[in-house]
Formats: C-alpha cells, sequence, structure tokens
C-alpha cells in the first residue's frame, strides 16, 4: 500500500502529497488508525488467492510437456546415445520448467487480471469518501464498462511469460542443484 500510494504521486517538489514512505504510513495510520497500513491487505488477498492457477497450471503443463515426443533436430532436448532412444526423445527439464512457468503465468494473469485492477483502484484511491473494495467492481464496471478491468493487459500479459518463466527455471535448476540433480 505505501508502495502504490507513493509510486501513484506524479507531483515534484512541494506539490507532493508525501515526502517518503514514513509520510504515507503517518497518514494511514491518521486516516485509517492503528490498522490503517493494513488497509488494502483484504483486496492484496483476494488477488493473492489466484495463485493456485499459477501453480496448478504450472504442474498441468509440465506434465503436459513430458508426454510429448519431440524431434532430435532442436538441441535443447535431453540426448541419448542409442538409435531407439532418438524415438522416445523427451523436452529437457529445464525447458519444461520454462515453458510450463511462462504458460502458468500467463494462465494466471488472465483469470486474475480484473481482480488486481480493482485491487490497484482501491488502494489507490483517495482517503475522501473511498469506495469499499467489494464495490470497486461495480464503480470500475459503470464507469469504465467491461474494459475498464483489462487496462494496461497487453503489457502485463507480454511481460509475465519471461519474467515467470525464468524465475520458475530458476527455482526448479536451484533445487535440483540442492538435490543434485544436476544431469537433467
Amino acid at each position: 500500500l505505501i508502495k502504490m500510494r507513493l509510486q501513484m504521486q506524479y507531483a515534484t517538489g512541494a506539490a507532493r502529497k508525501y515526502k517518503g514512505p514514513f509520510d504515507v504510513a503517518r497518514h494511514l495510520t491518521k486516516t485509517y488508525g492503528v490498522f490503517g497500513i493494513w488497509h488494502g491487505l483484504p483486496a492484496t488477498m483476494t488477488q493473492r488467492s489466484f495463485f493456485f492457477l499459477l501453480w496448478g497450471s504450472y504442474n498441468v503443463y509440465s506434465e503436459w510437456f513430458r508426454s510429448l515426443r519431440v524431434s532430435p533436430a532442436f538441441p535443447y532436448f535431453a540426448r541419448s546415445g542409442s538409435p531407439e532412444a532418438i524415438e522416445t526423445r523427451k523436452m529437457s527439464e529445464k525447458l519444461i520448467n520454462f515453458l510450463a512457468g511462462g504458460m502458468a503465468a500467463n494462465t494466471f494473469w488472465c483469470c486474475c487480471y480484473p481482480v488486481d485492477v480493482v485491487k490497484n483502484r482501491f488502494m489507490t484511491q483517495g482517503d475522501v469518501n473511498p469506495i469499499p473494495f467489494r464495490k470497486m467492481f461495480a464503480h470500475v464496471f459503470r464507469t469504465e464498462g467491461i474494459s475498464g478491468f483489462f487496462r494496461g493487459f497487453v503489457p502485463t500479459f507480454i511481460r509475465s511469460f519471461p519474467t515467470n518463466a525464468s524465475a520458475i527455471f530458476v527455482w526448479e535448476s536451484t533445487v535440483r542443484l540442492i538435490k543434485n540433480e544436476t544431469r537433467h
């Protein structure tokens, strides 16, 4: 919440509403009470609850990629010396992690983006007559229509594949390294 309030502050110099993170925290506490810093927690928890889609689809995509037979010409497939193995060659685990991670991220954002937009609008709205989180859905729909729920979707969707694919690839590679399973 503090970071979002600072990011939404476009003014410079004396026109700025907040001087820094402590000023935002002081303002939130004064406006919403001692729990003001956690003002956006229910909205964040709602948006974060969609992570089951990320990890669930990651598992589905990973298993699907493991089931595929692939061309022996592509350089990132697991290598084997026997001629019979060429017919049953599979994708390497590293490639599976990367592709499944990226596709899972795209699945996640396709499903949760409207909730993320509403969460961001709720958390960055002004403090005079704030709209409750649940009513923010209707507010976005009334003021902008269905397209309001997808404002900024394309850059998020494009960014999500390489960013999350790389993160999941590094995570899975680190786990393999720790478990000493580096030959995959």
